[in-house]
């Protein structure tokens, strides 16, 4: 009797801790969203009124200066090289901010001719522990989920090199319409957001998967995308979505942050499969070979890193940067 009573009892103390802890995640999951909350406290970007555009993100956690660098160089390339330049009627450039980047480098990034938008960070749950301390705001990079003021945004990491312009992305099939969510009820989870009616999510397969340096070109195709580089259409939905999943303990890998979180909403068994994206947009990774081959962006930190040739182009696109900027210095005097 007494063991009865005392299997009674465990049971009922392992039931009555499960329904609290859905309840904690359910508590957490994402309210709805009635209007514009990405912006932070300090932003008064006014938004270019294009159709498309291609977003960076820049934080201040790094311990060098290396990617504010970065993204000047991308700035550079997006805005004002010839070669890779962005048709500014259709597409902006957007340079996304959170609160711990200092002003004088906003300030640089405007001067640069970027739109910097300083945005709220988005939280992250207690359960997700960074490997690195740079990486705490990775986050925060999805409210380019809420940015519906443009119909479609190319995101790109700032430790990109450009080939060639990167905004007849935004006409490849792949990405010209929206797709339904599948109706795949076995991939529906609780404590989960619902999913909205239709969906475009866009990226290219990890290389890291399928040879790192030593990938062949064309590349073979892998069940997960990078994170640096993907086309979306924006979707308060879906980051609601986003912050639902958040909430719960384990529902995906947080060793590999917002790269995680994207490859579990996005994956391919999932109701919203990820599209693949023609391997000529992007390579993580990079090689000569895919120079050779005429890959749109290159991902890597190339100025510490990487094959010698693309190490030079790297450093060769720092080079344009700082003439440009300082012979508009001259001008101006």
């Amino acid at each position: 009797m007494i063991f009865k009573f005392r299997l009674f009892f465990v049971v009922a103390s392992v039931a009555l801790l499960g329904i609290t802890w859905c309840t904690h995640a359910v508590a957490h999951a994402a309210p709805p969203y009635t209007g514009s909350t990405y912006r932070g406290y300090n932003s008064t970007a006014h938004l270019p009124p294009t159709d498309y555009a291609v977003v960076t993100f820049l934080t201040g956690q790094a311990s060098d200066t290396s990617y504010f660098t970065a993204t000047r160089v991308l700035t550079h390339q997006l805005l004002h090289a010839n070669s890779t330049k962005v048709n500014q009627n259709t597409t902006s450039f957007l340079v996304l901010c959170t609160a711990t980047v200092p002003a004088e480098q906003k300030a640089t990034l405007r001067a640069d001719g970027a739109t910097v938008v300083e945005i709220r960070d988005v939280p992250v749950n207690w359960w997700i522990r960074p490997a690195s301390t740079r990486w705490k705001e990775q986050f925060s990079k999805l409210r380019v989920f809420e940015m519906e003021e443009y119909r479609r945004i190319l995101f790109v990491d700032a430790d990109t090199v450009l080939t060639g312009p990167v905004d007849g992305i935004f006409a490849e099939p792949e990405v010209a319409t929206l797709a339904p969510t599948l109706d795949r009820k076995h991939q529906v989870r609780w404590g989960e957001a619902r999913l909205p009616a239709q969906w475009l999510f866009a990226a290219r397969s990890d290389n890291a998967l399928t040879g790192a340096r030593a990938h062949p070109t064309p590349p073979l195709q892998a069940e997960s995308f990078d994170a640096g580089f993907f086309l979306l259409k924006p979707d308060r939905r879906v980051f609601a979505h986003l912050l639902s999943v958040m909430a719960l303990v384990g529902r995906f890998d947080p060793q590999a942050m917002d790269q995680g979180l994207l490859n579990y909403v996005f994956r391919r068994e999932g109701c919203m499969p990820w599209r693949e994206l023609h391997w000529r947009w992007s390579a993580t990774w990079p090689t000569e070979r895919d120079l050779e081959m005429d890959v749109v962006t290159l991902h890597d930190r190339l100025w510490r890193t990487g094959p010698q040739p693309l190490r030079d182009l790297w450093n060769a696109k720092k080079g344009e940067m700082l003439n440009f900027h300082e012979k508009g210095m001259v001008a101006a005097a």
